[in-house]
């Protein structure tokens, strides 16, 4: 486990932890406090997050001290209903316009005030080949995949094992999901959610897939409505939450109900397409969500 060292370039700049709740960003948050570096947390609620996410950052905030929150009215749900569609594999909205936007704004206002701030994020290199390439510190351009700004990985160099020995030394337990069976936090669901996430996700929060199957009629009534006044504004009909790697004339597009089905199945059962594989994109390059990495398998 790597000591952590404010680098010189952000030594007293006011270091802010995307904290999102998973064990990673945890970890740099108690390794933060292990070594006296003064830091503050914000935690970006896309409204879309599991009741035991919710719950736990409530226990962080007992054990860490007082957590920001950083959101856009309505949130997933809302967002979802204006465009009458979900976020896509070529178009995740989701992590720039829930995650990305409200986050930049609050580094904005901190930096109006009182200086220069620094975006840490619990990012590991044992993750991924994609993650094994970054920096440990970097000072992003301004652009649509990059922060525009100072990008802190204190625990880059960290494997999954330096990171549940921080947390049970301070007695910090991690998020329940990982002990319920699932690999990652964020989105609930993400719409690249693994196989096994969905099934655990249908079996313990019902209710959840009920609010899709609901999302998915309404958008596919919203298109019609909106076609009827402007033909062709929609291509296709069809909006599902998931996507599989395709299906001539539906876009990829996979209900609700099926997804969940071919959840259920065994290697060798009754199959659907294959969803994407997650992408190293999005919410995942800032370590805004945490996702399942190949020390971890």
């Amino acid at each position: 486990m790597s000591p952590i060292v404010v680098q010189l370039e952000i030594q007293g700049l006011i270091l802010v932890l995307s904290i999102s709740g998973g064990k990673d960003s945890t970890a740099v948050a108690l390794a933060l406090r292990e070594a006296g570096i003064p830091f503050r947390m914000v935690f970006a609620d896309t409204g879309w997050e599991a009741p035991e996410t919710y719950e736990h950052l409530d226990y962080l905030r007992a054990k860490l001290g007082p957590i920001d929150v950083v959101d856009v009215p309505g949130g997933m749900v809302e967002k979802i209903r204006k465009r009458a569609g979900f976020p896509a594999r070529m178009q995740r909205w989701c992590t720039r316009e829930l995650k990305l936007e409200p986050l930049r704004k609050y580094h904005d206002a901190i930096e109006a005030s009182e200086g220069e701030t620094v975006c840490v994020v619990g990012v590991r290199a044992g993750e991924s080949a994609a993650r094994a390439k970054m920096a440990v510190l970097e000072d992003e351009p301004v652009g649509d995949r990059s922060w525009g700004g100072w990008v802190w990985r204190p625990i880059l160099s960290w494997t999954v094992e330096d990171v549940i020995r921080i947390h049970n030394r301070h007695g910090v337990r991690m998020n329940p999901l990982y002990h319920r069976g699932h690999d990652r936090v964020g989105c609930y669901p993400c719409i690249f959610a693994r196989k096994e996430e969905i099934r655990l996700i249908a079996k313990n929060c019902p209710e959840r897939i009920d609010e899709i199957r609901a999302l998915e009629a309404e958008c596919m009534e919203e298109r019609k409505r909106r076609n009827a006044a402007d033909p062709g504004r929609y291509q296709y009909p069809i909006a599902t939450f998931f996507q599989g790697r395709g299906e001539p004339g539906r876009n990829g597009a996979m209900a609700i109900d099926n997804v969940v089905m071919w959840s259920r199945t065994v290697r060798g059962g009754k199959q659907l397409p294959l969803l994407a594989p997650v992408p190293e994109g999005g919410c995942m390059r800032w370590g805004l969500c945490e996702t399942h990495g190949e020390d971890e398998q």
